[in-house]
């Protein structure tokens, strides 16, 4: 492997040897004839001793003179010590690159606002709890890949900039693109349902965009997907099924590789769930929402109606998952596929610990009937080109669903806000950093 430096995290197996460490000042104390800094990198932390006498004047005055948060690289040797930890670091040679006195944000006693956190958030990560959320993302992330791949899925990767507007309506990004009007995409679905047409089983991990003015603690104007789309299939089991099985995975990859993450954060792995989850149809499930005195709002199943049906769930069958299935048409996209003769379609939500994390279904694949269902919404077949000529073409009948990987890393952990695991979220008024 390429060594750039020691990590932290590796420094109990290399007492008495010389090493490399580069991370951030997180703590100083200076005792007159000694000074102690407490350095952290992104594995974890240590102690480097500054004794008088032991190491250059020279040395010792800049370490005195250090600020908090500085960057600093250490050369020296580890060796045992009563701290926490165990070891402590004795420098032959330092390199400070100096932080300002005066910090924006408090990466200590960790007093200061998310929002003033995710202003800074290069200083934020260093927060070793901050910094062990996006590993896990990672994780998930990674198994989500895993999972597919030893399936014989094909990893794609599509425009963000389209002429078509997957959804319609208003909440799309208008972008300039040279003399014409071109969209931020609201999912990769009109690319992945095309690709699915000759690879016949793709996935993607990309971002999204909706541009929906919501200041809530769910909700962001981008974000990312973890999107698949399958070829053949008859109805939407096989869906349901590969949910599962990627679901399940990810808890299996997040117990093997996690466990470390999860003891910084202060919380247990969580357990890999049985399968098959339980399932409720809309219908269903909008009739014990009502029972409970829950107001809806149009078809569509409110943030506390989610709760109220996953508190069910865990009651009734000891599941923190449930699926929603057979929503109207009303509430769904265009290409969704319709039961013969119904309003009502062949679609799916994941509810998880009181929030949708997942969404899909089986897809309309008949020109005709996918035009008109454009039409029925609203839509105009003629701004959709090359994407609604394709199923002229013999396209073959196909379903999907996508996963936010933001949602579903905030659910694991319990996070209150979905920022926390969004690493330069975008909101209505956040544009920067």
């Amino acid at each position: 492997m390429v060594h750039i430096k020691d990590d932290i995290e590796s420094l109990d197996k290399k007492i008495g040897k010389e090493v490399r460490v580069c991370g951030w000042i997180l703590r100083l104390r200076d005792l007159g004839k000694i000074v102690f800094w407490r350095v952290v990198d992104s594995t974890g932390e240590t102690q480097v001793v500054f004794k008088r006498g032991e190491i250059p004047d020279e040395m010792f005055n800049k370490a005195k003179k250090a600020t908090l948060m500085s960057a600093v690289i250490i050369k020296g040797t580890v060796r045992p010590a009563k701290t926490k930890g165990g070891k402590e670091i004795v420098p032959s040679e330092v390199t400070i690159i100096p932080a300002d006195p005066v910090l924006p944000i408090d990466p200590i006693n960790r007093t200061s606002t998310l929002a003033q956190r995710l202003n800074y958030r290069s200083i934020d990560l260093r927060d070793l709890k901050v910094n062990a959320i996006f590993h896990i993302r990672s994780l998930i992330a990674q198994a989500f890949r895993e999972y597919l791949t030893s399936l014989g899925f094909v990893e794609i990767h599509t425009p963000a900039i389209s002429l078509y507007s997957a959804e319609g309506g208003a909440e799309v990004f208008k972008v300039k693109y040279f003399d014409r009007t071109a969209y931020l995409r609201q999912s990769p679905q009109l690319y992945k349902q095309l690709a699915v047409a000759g690879l016949e089983k793709v996935f993607e991990i990309g971002p999204a965009f909706r541009a929906e003015k919501h200041w809530t603690i769910r909700h962001l104007c981008e974000f990312t997907s973890m999107d698949i789309e399958v070829a053949w299939i008859e109805d939407i089991e096989p869906l349901l099924e590969l949910a599962e099985g990627v679901i399940k995975y990810i808890f299996e990859k997040l117990k093997k590789d996690g466990k470390k993450y999860f003891e910084i954060l202060e919380q247990e792995v969580p357990s890999v769930p049985s399968t098959p989850f339980p399932i409720m149809t809309w219908k269903e499930a909008i009739t014990l929402i009502k029972n409970k005195g829950i107001p809806m709002e149009g078809k569509d199943i409110p943030p506390a109606g989610e709760r109220v049906l996953c508190e069910y769930a865990k009651k009734r069958f000891d599941s923190e998952f449930l699926w929603i299935v057979d929503w109207p048409f009303e509430v769904r996209p265009f290409y969704a596929m319709k039961y013969p003769n119904s309003e009502i379609t062949q679609s799916m939500d994941l509810l998880y610990r009181g929030l949708e994390i997942l969404t899909g279904g089986k897809r309309e694949h008949r020109y005709e009937v996918l035009r008109n269902q454009m039409i029925e919404k609203g839509l105009h077949p003629e701004f959709f080109g090359y994407y609604l000529e394709a199923f002229k073409h013999g396209f073959p009948p196909h379903g999907g669903w996508a996963i936010g990987l933001d949602r579903i890393t905030m659910q694991i952990l319990n996070l209150d806000n979905i920022r926390e695991a969004t690493l330069f979220p975008r909101d209505p008024g956040r544009l920067e950093p």
